[in-house]
C-alpha cells in the first residue's frame, strides 16, 4: 500500500513540477511582451509629445499672420469694416438699387467674386 501512495505522489508532483515550468515560461513571455508595450506606449507619449509642440508652433498667430501677410495679401479687419446685418442689407439694398441687372432684394445665394489675389493664383493655375 505504502509503494501505491508513494508512487501517486511522486507522479502527482511530477505533473506539478511540469505544469509549474510551463506556467514561469508562459509568465515570462507575458511579462516580455509587457516590457514592449510599455516601451511602444513610452514611444508614442512622446511622439504625441513631439506632435502637440509642432501644432502648437504651426498654429502660433503671430506666425499666421505673418503668413496670411505674405502668401495671401491679407490685413488685419479694421473696425469701420465690421457691419450688422442691417447694414449689410442696406449694402446690398444701395447696390442693387443702382444695378439695372439686379433684383431690389439683392441676389442672396450669389456668392461673392474671390480676392483678386486669389483670382489670378487659380487662373495661373
Amino acid at each position: 500500500m505504502m509503494g501505491k501512495t508513494t508512487l501517486l505522489f511522486l507522479l502527482l508532483a511530477g505533473a506539478l513540477s511540469v505544469a509549474l515550468f510551463s506556467v514561469k515560461y508562459q509568465v515570462q513571455d507575458l511579462e516580455e511582451e509587457l516590457v514592449g508595450l510599455n516601451r511602444s506606449i513610452t514611444s508614442e507619449k512622446k511622439s504625441i509629445h513631439v506632435l502637440k509642440a509642432e501644432w502648437s508652433h504651426l498654429n502660433n498667430p503671430q506666425r499666421l499672420d505673418r503668413l496670411a501677410r505674405k502668401h495671401l495679401g491679407m490685413k488685419p479687419v479694421e473696425p469701420d469694416q465690421m457691419k450688422t446685418f442691417d447694414g449689410v442689407r442696406e449694402i446690398q439694398l444701395t447696390t442693387a438699387s443702382g444695378d439695372a441687372e439686379a433684383s431690389p432684394a439683392g441676389d442672396r445665394n450669389v456668392a461673392p467674386a474671390p480676392p483678386p489675389q486669389l483670382a489670378t493664383r487659380k487662373a495661373s493655375q
